[in-house]
């Protein structure tokens, strides 16, 4: 196996961020691009130890590419940096963990091998799970050929499990864990926000408190957290939505949970923690 010494790191959210510092607690020098980052971003990075370089000496100086990022911002950030490969005549070996479509990866690695110089790898990925922390680490799924080559970082920060030689294997299970996760989270402010438009919210809460207890809780529990996170899962519920699409299967749900997750982001005040006052919120404004 090819001995990895630094590793570059796409995306300095809360799992970017946490995943560097665990490969820097490996033993593994991280570095990174700040280029349009927050003051908040830049100095977590700061105190992390992650080191920031330019785009340039992202390329040049690391072993592997690690991309966690917003769905969104996939494609763009696969084709600038297989030009930058180009341009700098580095051959990367880039590994996509983002939540992405089967077919998105598929578009995605072809234009980058198209694109970056000779012997550039395209390793698809996808994490399951929070963000590393203590002795947790996350599940990374990997596939495609050349998914054997990032098996080392096994207990550095995420448990890694490796799909086989499809490329869009990881991806293809991203798609299927979100669709229970955060697209039940999407179906039951659906179905709260109707109640309150119909009349009936107070009744229908009273009639989960009694026969639906354990989903009343989970809702009471976890619908407070989504608005914060809320405006970068658009996207991933319309990869999801497409995926569903691409292998003849209504999307229909994941089309209003990318709505869902919409209006959530509309909510200003993160801070609201009581269920009703979010649902209150919602349909003040869909009204």
């Amino acid at each position: 196996m090819i001995r990895i010494n630094t590793i570059g790191l796409i995306g300095m959210g809360d799992m970017g961020l946490s995943v560097g510092t665990a490969l820097l607690r490996s033993g593994i020098e991280v570095l990174t691009n700040l280029d349009g980052r927050s003051i908040k971003t830049i100095q977590n990075v700061k105190s992390s130890n992650i080191v920031s370089v330019t785009q340039t000496d992202l390329i040049k100086k690391s072993d592997i590419i690690l991309s966690i990022i917003p769905p969104s911002a996939s494609i763009e950030v696969a084709n600038k940096l297989s030009k930058l490969s180009q341009l700098n005549s580095k051959p990367i070996t880039y590994v996509e963990c983002n939540a992405i479509s089967p077919d998105t990866t598929l578009c995605i690695e072809k234009s980058f091998i198209e694109t970056a110089v000779k012997n550039s790898k395209y390793i698809d990925g996808s994490i399951i799970g929070t963000a590393p922390k203590n002795t947790y680490k996350p599940n990374l799924y990997i596939s495609g050929k050349y998914a054997k080559e990032i098996e080392f970082l096994e207990s550095k920060a995420f448990q890694i499990i490796n799909l086989g030689n499809e490329l869009e294997a990881a991806s293809s299970i991203k798609m299927c864990y979100a669709s229970l996760t955060k697209g039940t989270n999407a179906l039951w402010v659906s179905l709260l926000l109707l109640s309150k438009k119909l009349n009936i919210y107070d009744e229908l809460i009273e009639e989960l408190n009694y026969s639906q207890k354990d989903s009343i809780t989970k809702m009471k529990n976890q619908i407070p957290r989504l608005p914060s996170k809320s405006g970068r899962w658009i996207a991933e519920m319309r990869e999801i939505a497409c995926t569903y699409k691409s292998q003849n299967l209504h999307s229909g749900s994941f089309d209003n949970s990318a709505y869902i997750y919409n209006l959530l982001s509309l909510i200003e005040n993160n801070n609201i923690k009581d269920l009703s006052n979010i649902i209150a919120e919602l349909n003040i404004n869909t009204e």
